[in-house]
């Protein structure tokens, strides 16, 4: 077992301000006299310290649009009526919370009363299932990332990689959206730029249904609003240092290891972790920190900034027995060699040399500034960045970890936000941003570094063999651009009806390069680009463009609310695809009318531009209370996402050459958008004031997901594949939420189960290639996905106040499906590869659990906090 034990250097930091954020949510309620109970007209409404606020109409009602999430204080005030304020009132992002009144009579000039508010532990208008995390829970939490905070809602499991899965999906099927601004990697699918904990004001996940106005998803979305600055000054600075610890380490520490040939191993180690059976505190160690308020001098302006520096050596080991040229690394001296009685060298005592090979080094930073231009105006400017260098880990370079690649991650995401207040009911935002992520793959900078080694030898090792010294020859390069226009309105158009709609327009840009190094075309052992004909090198720069446009109206009756909305969704790839797929590469014709033309001539012909593609997708909700303590909720809706980008252009030339086996995956831009219709009906129920339920069940039908073709075979010796949309999958189960909230016994609980069935025909748009590969037959029947968890459980449990507390995190998963060797088959004249059904067995079951433990100390004006993580 592996643990992780952070001990905390310092934290300081300031008392807390108010926040805002980008995305917004509503309150709502009516003033009455306290006396006549009749409505009050005109009485004002305001949200203390924003500029927001509205007046109460010929009903009483009123209705405040574009609240920060948070909690704050909202104060009513009328002509000859005493001032009252509640305070507390949490406001959620795309929720409404309702915050009634009613007034007295002056009896004191300047009187206030002020109340706090009784927080609902349901939401009546939640029409499908999501989880909400603040920033007060999330920094209770042992966590460290957000990624680790979106592990413990409900309907999400990880697969063996430790990507996320929501409801049974591919891990890209998943959007990610920073204050209203989609940051989805559009070549992968994963999250282009990293956002630290500290900077998160409330994380929200929508594993159900969601609203018209998220596209590009067909799993669920996760919406991340970050903080803004303050009215006070506020700031922050933490450290903490620690290390992994585990009772499964080992060393050879000289142990002989025989080197006469035998093909049985000499040295199988009875303990998993290379080099961790001992204790480093400073291996690991983390400094973040934080500063936001007023912008000095210029009224009107806040800023808020965070940044966070972390540093780890992993866990993973190898050791250092060769050095890239092949030679020995460490010194093996006369005395360490064993001879038998003829003087010969039998064995040797191997020393321990080891090099961490899955460190991670990352910088990464916020910087926001808010100007409220006027009482009805906003301008927001934000920048996010990243900066990840790690390895992972590869068992093959076990004994020469010095020659496996390095990698290097980057995310930058800058956006400008104008928000337009029409009055209290209506407001518009149009949104500009702009994000990076950039991804790139090598030993050493340079292609022709003197010290890559392209001696085919040391690539050539025998199977389960580790590699005795040479570099790892992959080269690769890609960067993802994205300029985005976003324009939102909104309108309380009357008390029943909230009206939303949008436009949205982007432009990608999509640069790669992949190759691998090679000897020169004489023989010589000098690092070489392979030619740009070649098969052996792909470059390419593709420009696709993104339209969509959404409507939807929140309906909220007294007795229940509707969400209903539709989509519209154009995609154009700009790519290009083969005009005659019989005669695929344009560099080495097949046809003899082809092999006549020129390269210049065939550029002409060979290829036909592919065909946009639009959907529509309608999406309908509904709550309704049973009883003042139920609530049931039922949504439906059509999802669709462009497959990846990484799927519409992989090897886009179609340089296929001559060769007795498959070639390919190669990219099709022609490819339709993948369809989920999704189903859930479910149950809120609140027991007492600070414990409530919500148990769901859920049904999803996923069509057209990306897959590899059977082989196109032409007039020769060439095959190849291609991606197409094919696949099927579907998934249903159950989830189950209970929450407690805080009160006189100081405890904290929340319990999120799922009980899950996923399957499908492939997980993996490459499992066609790979059994076409190894001569098996494609699959044809609905098996268990890779990451078909049958039970997940996460269970959070603290206790304590805001001055210490103590939180634990406990996850338990059942059994991953895998598919067996079995060697029986074999034995008796059977082909295993095609006897064995895919994931046809489970693994263990796996259980982990987190602590935190926290001490806070006041020193006016600073707060000190001790805490341990384990």
């Amino acid at each position: 077992m592996k643990k992780k034990i952070m001990i905390v250097a310092f934290l300081l930091s300031a008392l807390h301000g108010g926040v805002l954020a980008g995305t917004t949510g509503k309150i709502t309620g009516v003033v009455k006299d306290a006396q006549t109970h009749e409505p009050m007209i005109g009485a004002s409404v305001r949200v203390e310290g924003t500029p927001t606020g509205a007046a109460t109409d010929i009903e009483g009602y009123y209705v405040i649009l574009n609240v920060p999430p948070g909690k704050h204080t909202v104060a009513v005030t009328a002509v000859g009526y005493t001032k009252r304020a509640v305070s507390d009132v949490t406001v959620s992002v795309d929720l409404t919370t309702t915050v009634d009144f009613e007034l007295t009579s002056t009896v004191i000039e300047g009187e206030e009363v002020v109340i706090t508010a009784e927080r609902r532990t349901i939401n009546k208008d939640l029409t499908s299932s999501e989880s909400r995390v603040d920033a007060a829970a999330i920094e209770k939490l042992p966590v460290s990332e957000v990624a680790e905070v979106l592990s413990l809602q409900a309907g999400i499991t990880k697969g063996t990689d430790g990507a996320i899965h929501i409801r049974g999906g591919r891990t890209n099927e998943v959007a990610y959206w920073v204050d209203g601004v989609s940051v989805s990697d559009v070549y992968d699918g994963g999250q282009a730029v990293q956002v630290d904990n500290r900077s998160v004001q409330e994380l929200q996940v929508i594993s159900g249904t969601f609203n018209a106005e998220y596209g590009q998803a067909m799993s669920g979305i996760v919406n991340i609003v970050t903080k803004d600055g303050g009215q006070k000054l506020t700031g922050s600075i933490s450290a903490y240092t620690g290390d992994y610890v585990t009772s499964d380490g080992w060393k050879y520490n000289d142990r002989a290891l025989k080197i006469d040939g035998t093909v049985a191993p000499d040295f199988t180690p009875s303990k998993i972790f290379y080099n961790m059976d001992h204790i480093d505190p400073f291996d690991n160690y983390n400094i973040e920190g934080s500063l936001s308020g007023p912008v000095p001098v210029v009224d009107g302006i806040s800023f808020y900034v965070s940044g966070r520096y972390f540093k780890s050596k992993g866990y993973l080991y190898g050791n250092k027995v060769f050095n890239t040229d092949g030679s020995i690394a460490s010194a093996i001296t006369p005395d360490r060699v064993i001879f038998d009685q003829n003087g010969n060298p039998i064995a040797v005592r191997l020393p321990d040399n080891p090099v961490s090979m899955n460190n991670r080094e990352r910088l990464s930073g916020q910087a926001k500034l808010t100007f409220q231009v006027t009482g009805s105006s906003k301008l927001s400017l934000s920048a996010l960045g990243s900066k990840i260098d790690y390895r992972d880990y590869s068992h093959d370079w076990f004994l020469a970890p010095d020659g496996d690649v390095k990698k290097f991650d980057r995310g930058y995401q800058g956006s400008v936000v104008w928000t337009q207040t029409l009055g209290s009911s209506s407001f518009y935002t149009v949104n500009a941003s702009f994000f990076m992520k950039e991804f790139k793959e090598h030993l050493f900078d340079d292609p022709f570094d003197p010290r890559y080694i392209v001696d085919p030898n040391f690539a050539s090792t025998q199977r389960y063999e580790f590699k005795p010294g040479g570099t790892n020859l992959h080269r690769f390069d890609r960067n993802t651009k994205t300029f985005d226009g976003k324009f939102d309105y909104t309108d309380q158009v009357s008390r029943l009806h909230q009206i939303k709609f949008g436009v949205e327009g982007k432009l990608h840009r999509l640069y790669l390069q992949d190759y691998n190094l090679a000897p020169d075309q004489l023989g010589n052992f000098v690092p070489t680009i392979p030619a740009v004909n070649s098969p052996l090198y792909e470059e390419y720069t593709r420009k696709p463009v993104e339209l969509s446009g959404y409507v939807q109206d929140k309906l909220e009756y007294e007795q229940m609310v509707v969400n209903i909305g539709v989509r519209l969704d154009y995609f154009n790839s700009r790519g290009k695809i083969l005009a005659d797929p019989q005669d695929p590469n344009v560099y080495d014709p097949l046809k003899p009318e082809n092999k006549a033309l020129s390269l210049d001539e065939r550029l002409q012909k060979w290829y036909k531009n592919a065909s946009a593609k639009w959907a529509v997708s309608p999406r309908f909700g509904i709550s309704y209370p049973i009883t003042d303590k139920g609530i049931l909720h039922f949504s439906y809706g059509h999802f669709l996402q462009i497959p990846s980008f990484i799927h519409l252009y992989q090897k886009p030339d179609y340089k296929v050459p001559s060769s007795e086996t498959v070639q390919g995956v190669y990219g099709n831009p022609n490819l339709d958008p993948q369809k989920t219709v999704m189903y859930e009906f479910g149950l809120q129920q609140e027991l007492t004031s600070s414990l409530s339920f919500d148990a769901t069940g859920f049904y999803k039908d996923t069509r057209d997901w990306v897959t590899t073709s059977p082989e196109i075979k032409t007039a020769s010796t060439r095959r190849y594949v291609i991606y197409i949309n094919r696949d099927y999958a579907n998934s249903r189960g159950i989830t189950l939420s209970v929450n407690k909230r805080p009160g006189n016994d100081m405890l904290t609980f929340n319990l999120a189960y799922t009980f899950q069935t996923a399957e499908g025909i492939n997980s993996n748009p490459d499992d066609q290639r790979a059994a076409l590969e190894n001569n098996k037959e494609p699959s044809q029947s609905l098996t268990p996905l890779d990451w078909d968890q049958t039970h997940t459980v996460n269970l959070t449990l603290g206790v304590g106040k805001d001055d210490w507390g103590v939180f634990m995190l406990g996850r338990y998963g059942s059994g991953l499906p895998y598919t067996p060797v079995v060697n029986q088959a074999e034995s008796q004249g059977q082909d295993a590869a095609r006897t064995v059904q895919t994931n046809s067995r489970r693994r263990p079951a796996t259980y982990s659990v987190d602590l935190r433990l926290f001490k806070n100390f006041t020193l006016e004006p600073l707060t000190v906090s001790l805490f341990v993580k384990v």
